[in-house]
């Protein structure tokens, strides 16, 4: 089994697009313009089972004041979940099979990052990845994250009954204000409403970049959706973005309004309708790592999915995780464009 770099287009995202794990966050363009925005070097890996392409494996480099780092994703990209995509042809194989498998991809990676002698190393891998024994057993540190999920599977009179009562009472109220959804490329207020709220010095990360927010729509105006919700005088209630691709991904969205009306709520209950309607299986909710969300996440009554995040640092690598994300965070609070 050997990995090789991709530089084919097609290829990949053929790929990606084939694979059940495969996230809008792997495409092509999408991890080329983090590249670009994140100052990385992006290196795309296939690992092969002789001509059989069975995984791929996006990796970023950045080098700072001699310290080597390697992701997947970078920090503050707002991107959950990276690291490998196994193909559609993996899922179905018996589980001594997978093993084996997966055995030789954490060999030919772990090969591929120790040429490229990483100080500091960080991967989180998508939430249908959960066997990261190998990395253990290469002594990487690792942490258990969360995401939330709902299964549009269901019909929605089932999904509504299972919310909790106050907050269908809430939503009932809400049907009836007038409020209206609208979808647009347009980022400016999404972006402004985040920009504020994370002017906090508290808090631990800025917020997205506008510029890169706005290449990554204009990549994928069809998969990246910026939803409003308005009330019955025209005034902004609520905005968030999604990632429509394989699953309904609820991506970003801004702190509460203030507003007469519950937006946020009201707006989140429109986008799992509008998926389910468009045939979506899953409504994924991130932010379930954040203790001021899960309140408000929770009341939809998703599901708690796991996905995990390793780690691997020497004591430059040490230094160099707080120097990057400190110098980082105050690069782009500095250069953003608001």
């Amino acid at each position: 089994m050997t990995a090789s770099r991709v530089e084919d287009r097609d290829t990949w995202d053929t790929f990606i697009d084939d694979s059940p794990s495969g996230l809008l966050f792997h495409k092509w363009d999408y991890l080329h313009l983090t590249a670009k925005h994140t100052e990385s070097t992006l290196l795309l890996y296939a690992v092969y089972n002789g001509d059989e392409m069975i995984c791929v494996f996006p990796l970023f480099c950045r080098r700072i004041h001699g310290i080597n780092a390697v992701f997947s994703p970078p920090p503050l990209t707002v991107i959950p979940h990276l690291g490998c995509v196994m193909s559609r042809g993996f899922w179905g194989l018996k589980q001594s099979k997978k093993e084996s498998l997966l055995g030789m991809v954490a060999k030919s990676i772990r090969q591929e990052i120790l040429n490229l002698s990483p100080n500091y190393l960080s991967i989180a891998f998508v939430p249908e990845f959960n066997d990261i024994r190998h990395y253990l057993w290469d002594r990487c540190d690792a942490r258990v994250r969360y995401t939330y999920t709902i299964n549009l599977e269901r019909p929605l009179e089932v999904i509504w009954n299972n919310l909790h009562y106050k907050l269908r009472n809430k939503l009932k109220k809400e049907a009836k204000a007038g409020l209206r959804l609208e979808r647009s490329g347009d980022v400016s207020t999404l972006h402004r409403l985040i920009s504020d709220r994370y002017r906090d010095p508290s808090l631990d990360i800025p917020p997205i970049r506008r510029d890169y927010l706005e290449d990554l729509v204009r990549a994928y105006p069809d998969r990246i959706g910026i939803y409003s919700l308005y009330d019955a005088q025209d005034e902004i209630t609520a905005v968030v973005a999604a990632h429509e691709y394989k699953r309904f991904l609820l991506w970003m969205g801004t702190p509460k309004v203030e507003t007469a009306h519950a937006g946020n709520e009201y707006l989140q209950w429109l986008l799992i309708e509008r998926a389910q309607a468009e045939g979506y299986r899953t409504f994924e909710n991130v932010g379930a790592n954040n203790p001021d969300l899960v309140f408000f996440k929770s009341r939809f009554n998703p599901e708690l999915t796991m996905y995990f995040e390793i780690e691997k640092k020497d004591v430059l690598g040490t230094v160099s995780e707080w120097a990057y994300l400190t110098f980082f965070k105050r690069l782009m609070m500095a250069t953003d464009r608001v």
